[in-house]
């Protein structure tokens, strides 16, 4: 709890310290909550429109609760996961301006007995690659269905970034139970010259 009380307050800091020396830059994630399939022609479909994927068994959801806003979630179906390989969705956002101050957020919790090895968070250059930021957290420090704040903060040295939200499996062992993940922000601030 105090690990995640910190990283809130020193984003609060960091935020409140771009904003007082430069622009907040208003950039806008597609389909942050998920509620729009990619094909509109198959409103339960289990990829959601903007976000690319990886791994298995992390769907877009209509009918699981509880989601924090709309109809939607991504659900990470952690008891259906038969390897080590993770599962992800990313986004990347072209109109970031170089130099930005950037801090990537999303709502996440777990059903009871879930305890993936970690859930990462991360900001990457435009296209992918070495993440300019990442943040991983683990099992214990998601709540048990309530929502918790997974956040990152980077400054990206060039134009454009990706957002990434990932979960590792369980090493070993039986796997069970499942995350969510809802609303997910970027908020962007650019120092002025």
């Amino acid at each position: 709890m105090k690990a995640d009380m910190k990283g809130r307050i020193a984003g609060v800091v960091l935020i409140v310290c771009a904003v007082w020396a430069g622009n907040g830059v208003g950039v806008e994630l597609v389909n942050p909550s998920f509620e729009d399939p990619l094909d509109p022609e198959n409103p339960i479909q289990h990829l959601a429109a903007g976000w690319g994927t990886w791994g298995g068994w992390m769907n877009r959801e209509t009918g699981w609760v509880p989601v924090r806003s709309g109809h939607c979630i991504v659900g990470y179906h952690h008891f259906r996961i038969g390897d080590t390989n993770s599962s992800g969705l990313f986004q990347d956002v072209p109109d970031v301006p170089a130099g930005s101050v950037c801090r990537f957020t999303i709502q996440a919790c777990k059903d009871h007995n879930t305890w993936p090895a970690s859930v990462q968070v991360r900001i990457e250059p435009k296209g992918g690659g070495a993440p300019i930021a990442a943040r991983s957290y683990t099992a214990e420090e998601i709540r048990l269905n309530q929502w918790t704040e997974l956040a990152v903060i980077a400054t990206n040295a060039e134009r454009g970034i990706r957002i990434v939200f990932e979960a590792v499996p369980k090493a070993t062992g039986k796997r069970d139970g499942a995350l969510r993940f809802d609303d997910a922000a970027l908020a962007v601030f650019t120092p002025t010259k």
